[in-house]
């Protein structure tokens, strides 16, 4: 009864009713509301702290042996031939047409590796001041061969790796030891399987 009395005496004010309307944010209260979410979620965006100094980036590899580029020394893989036939032969036929300066340490070591298979080290007596390069033939069944050599340390000083039944390492120079070591050439197979024959060449 009462909603309707009042509704009556608006009626008969001559008006219809209205409804309150809120007025619209002023530009102060729209720009806080705003700004507010941004700062919860980035409170670092106003932050003045000044950014640590990155450290210098990762430095490894051999301090005992470097690399020696020699041009004429990219003509050695050649003279291993395609990997067919008896692989120790061909190693040795390295040591007399590669380069006259260098000799076998050395006898080949031969053996046959497969990717589940503990990798072949031989070991490495490395003289001061004396230069080296390895050379590695495989049966054309091992897909993905390899050859690291490590110092005393245990750092790499040389990695190659080849799709090739044939390796030298380095392909384009010598290898040689600032300081007498004992390094070792570590010899695996990433894919395939099959024998492989190993030949150590000084200069």
């Amino acid at each position: 009864m009462l909603v309707f009395a009042v509704t009556a005496a608006c009626t008969a004010c001559g008006g219809e009713p209205k409804l309150a309307v809120s007025p619209p944010p002023s530009s102060v209260d729209a720009g806080a509301s705003a700004a507010a979410p941004s700062a919860q979620r980035y409170p670092y965006a106003a932050s003045s702290v000044p950014m640590a100094t990155m450290p210098p980036p990762f430095q490894y590899g051999s301090r005992k042996a470097e690399k020696k580029s020699v041009p004429a020394a990219a003509g050695c893989r050649d003279a291993l031939g395609t990997g067919s036939g008896d692989l120790a032969t061909q190693v040795q036929k390295v040591a007399k047409s590669c380069s006259e300066k260098m000799r076998a340490v050395a006898g080949p070591t031969a053996g046959t590796q497969t990717p589940g298979a503990p990798a072949q080290n031989i070991k490495l007596k490395a003289e001061s001041g004396r230069c080296y390069r390895v050379v590695a033939a495989a049966a054309p069944t091992v897909k993905s061969l390899v050859v690291v050599v490590t110092d005393s340390t245990g750092a790499v000083a040389w990695e190659s790796r080849t799709e090739e039944p044939r390796l030298v390492a380095p392909e384009d120079g010598n290898l040689c030891f600032k300081a007498a070591d004992d390094a070792q050439v570590t010899v695996s197979v990433g894919s395939g399987e099959g024998a492989y024959a190993v030949q150590i060449l000084v200069e």
